[in-house]
């Protein structure tokens, strides 16, 4: 598991997309991404968590994914959007997402329908014939979507989350 669960955080990463919303304009974003891993070193007697990169991940690892963003075209981009698929294998660690000056929303139908986490809910139907609305719980997350509104000629930044392996 461990070699073919790393294989599938690229496969994850591949479903990654940016995109701007000015048709006329010529921004051009790039992004890359890096997976860390937290663990457990003991420094002069001192254990202190620290991130490496992943080698290989087992269930119970926290994974760290970071994205860089940059603007490498002539003009600004306007509410760049980034969406990030969470691994079903994973469950996303509640307020790990970062990102600076970003909207940030997630979806639990695999990226067709995308809210603020507070209003992320479901319906569930009793036996009885009543229905109730369920907030999601984040483990219930399935994608991630940044909206950034300006990223200007030659700008950039970072976003993040961290999950946990089933």
């Amino acid at each position: 598991m461990k070699q073919a669960l790393v294989k599938k955080w690229f496969v994850v990463v591949a479903g990654l997309l940016v995109t701007a919303s000015s048709v006329w304009a010529k921004p051009q974003m790039s992004i890359s991404i890096t997976t860390s891993k937290e663990v457990m070193e003991t420094v002069n007697g001192v254990k202190l968590n620290t991130s490496v990169p992943v080698q290989s991940a087992v269930s119970g690892d926290t994974l760290t994914f970071t994205i860089y963003y940059n603007n490498i075209g002539n003009e600004t981009a306007t509410n760049a959007v980034v969406d990030n698929p969470i691994s079903s294998e994973t469950s996303y660690i509640d307020n790990s997402v970062t990102g600076a000056s970003a909207d940030i929303s997630f979806s639990i139908d695999a990226g067709k329908n995308f809210k603020k986490a507070s209003d992320l809910t479901y319906a569930v139907k009793h036996s009885g014939g009543s229905t109730e609305n369920i907030t999601a719980r984040p483990e219930e997350y399935t994608d991630i979507r940044w909206t950034i509104k300006a990223v200007p000629s030659g700008g950039s930044g970072i976003l993040s989350y961290k999950v946990k392996i089933k």
